[in-house]
């Protein structure tokens, strides 16, 4: 079974990084949304992906520069409205959060998330990504933390880097996946997550190679295949591919 990953929540029918968008997506049935978070200059995780933005009156200002109340400004739509990770996680109300999957930058807005997590009883139940020095951060405040290792380069994988930081997932973008990459990843203990797969025969390529994880913009499309509601190529059986069979994917229930 192959996970699908919204790329900042329902982006078809919502703004990203939204309320709306986190629930359509969930709603839709998908295992992992995945969403955008920085601090702000009074310490609050906010999820957007933007590095700055405009308050009405004053030029563009980055994230960290702004208060929440005047974030809050600067939406006036209510769709679009910048969303507190505290409200993020009142959506999962009653149930576990294994369904999120946040990016953070720096290690100060992923650790006091980490933090928030803790304290409203979600501890190591999202999956956390982001640049090296921040999930070497995360694993020293949280060893049992879930992580996502990015890695963005053509060629075999840091196995130092993999023991050290001990991440459930790999991630790179979908064009520079080879079966090669794939093999390695399960060899070292690891799943393999591909972004930014909006295109439909690059879904089913990858799914065919082995992939254990598709994040995309195209919500529906993905959907179809990893219900099986679309037809796949058949996954090629190869015995020294170091493919995990004994890992089953998070069963995670739809919101």
């Amino acid at each position: 079974m192959t996970l699908s990953i919204a790329l900042r929540g329902d982006t078809a029918r919502f703004p990203g990084n939204t309320l709306p968008a986190l629930r359509s997506a969930l709603r839709a049935g998908v295992d992992l949304v995945k969403v955008d978070v920085h601090l702000t200059s009074d310490e609050y995780p906010v999820l957007v992906d933007e590095r700055a933005v405009t308050v009405p009156g004053s030029p563009p200002r980055r994230i960290g520069e702004l208060t929440l109340a005047e974030l809050a400004a600067s939406r006036e739509d209510v769709e679009r409205r910048v969303p507190t990770l505290m409200e993020v996680l009142a959506e999962f109300r009653g149930r576990d959060a294994s369904a999120l999957m946040i990016e953070a930058v720096t290690p100060r807005a992923a650790l006091a998330a980490d933090t928030l997590l803790r304290e409203y009883g979600f501890g190591d139940q999202a999956l956390f990504t982001g640049p090296v020095e921040t999930l070497r951060a995360l694993r020293e405040q949280s060893p049992r933390a879930e992580l996502m290792l990015a890695w963005d380069r053509a060629g075999p994988l840091p196995e130092e880097l993999v023991q050290g930081l001990r991440p459930a997932f790999v991630g790179t973008h979908h064009t520079l996946v080879t079966r090669d990459m794939v093999g390695e990843t399960h060899r070292l203990g690891c799943r393999m997550v591909t972004w930014t797969v909006n295109e439909f025969p690059d879904m089913t390529r990858l799914i065919g190679m082995g992939v254990d994880a598709l994040a995309t913009e195209r919500v529906d499309e993905l959907l179809a295949l990893t219900n099986g509601h679309l037809q796949v190529p058949p996954r090629p059986t190869e015995t020294d591919s170091g493919a995990l069979k004994q890992i089953a994917p998070k069963t995670i229930a739809p919101g």
